[in-house]
């Protein structure tokens, strides 16, 4: 029998239920999950998330944004060090819509391809509907082949842009690995009443995406004011958000 495929994530020590919940629902849908943390979490974290494999991480992102993240870089390494075929990048407060069929057709649609699917914004978990938040994505799976192709760069889980970097390195020739996005709601996420943005991050984060994408453009960018750069990098945002969404194939039906 195979063996479940693993979702990776980074559990916060924070908003814990919703975390646990969330998770509880990739468990059900026959996941299995590892988190990346810093060893100072994970302790206080491993009582409260049973059934999760906790991985320390040997560094985090304090020097880089003030807070101890994952660096993307690192989630990429623990992932090439598994054997699974297909590899899942999650968020870790969103909540798994589907049943295990649906989980099982779009297993089999990453294979040689990366599946991502936006998040649907909700006020509680109880609501039927909410708002599809169009500026990026929250769930990955991809063929662990597109692994050996990802460049190395400063991104880290729990900041802007690190999701859309992800499908943007499969736009890029040769275009070996075709994205495939789910067009039904599969992802949910609870709002919460805090607004936890930071310009000045989401700034940095922003002009490295740019630097990466296109130094000609990164020049242009760094010659703008802070506000017409804010203005400038949300246009860039959603406009990459919206290549992605036209060059990917939408799956659009549900299997059964």
């Amino acid at each position: 029998m195979p063996e479940p495929t693993l979702l990776v994530t980074s559990i916060a020590p924070h908003n814990v239920e919703n975390q646990q919940r969330a998770i509880e629902s990739w468990r059900r849908l026959g996941f299995s999950v590892a988190s990346l943390n810093t060893p100072s979490e994970l302790e206080p974290l491993k009582p409260l998330f049973p059934g999760v494999e906790f991985v320390p991480v040997p560094r985090d992102a304090r020097a880089d944004c003030g807070k101890p993240l994952v660096y993307l870089n690192d989630v990429v390494a623990f992932l090439r060090s598994r054997g699974s075929p297909v590899c899942g990048l999650i968020n870790s407060d969103i909540h798994l819509r589907a049943t295990p069929e649906t989980v099982r057709y779009l297993l089999a649609e990453a294979r040689n391809s990366m599946v991502l699917a936006s998040r649907t914004d909700v006020k509680t978990l109880d609501a039927a509907t909410g708002e599809v938040y169009k500026f990026g994505f929250d769930v990955f799976l991809f063929d662990r082949a597109i692994l050996e192709i990802l460049p190395s760069t400063e991104f880290c889980l729990g900041q802007p842009w690190w999701g859309h970097w992800l499908p943007s390195c499969l736009m890029r020739p040769p275009r070996r690995f075709p994205l495939k996005f789910i067009s039904f709601p599969v992802a949910t996420h609870v709002e919460l009443a805090e607004n936890c943005d930071n310009n000045d991050i989401y700034g940095k984060y922003g002009m490295q995406f740019a630097k990466l994408l296109d130094q000609t453009m990164h020049e242009a960018l760094l010659t703008q004011s802070p506000e017409m750069l804010k203005s400038s990098l949300d246009a860039l945002r959603l406009n990459v958000a919206m290549t992605i969404l036209f060059e990917s194939q939408w799956i659009s039906c549900f299997p059964e």
